[in-house]
């Protein structure tokens, strides 16, 4: 079963168990941005790709892939 979901600005606290478990900061993690001082999630890169707010993050059993809006 193809699990899904969409990024949203609160990603990095709300996260489903199957995206948050493989995070580890070199393949997988959320990318922020200084936006009048503070910082704010631009988006989660995967594996080269920027999967950006509003993008889908898609997990098949196996693999993460991200798919644009």
């Amino acid at each position: 079963m193809k699990q899904r979901y969409i990024v949203t600005e609160d990603a990095d606290m709300l996260a489903p168990d199957w995206l948050a478990v493989r995070i580890n900061y070199s393949s997988i993690k959320f990318v922020y941005y200084l936006a009048d001082g503070a910082e704010k999630l631009k988006g989660v890169r995967i594996d080269g790709q920027i999967a950006k707010i509003g993008d889908t993050i898609s997990f098949d059993g196996k693999r993460l892939s991200v798919e644009r809006r």
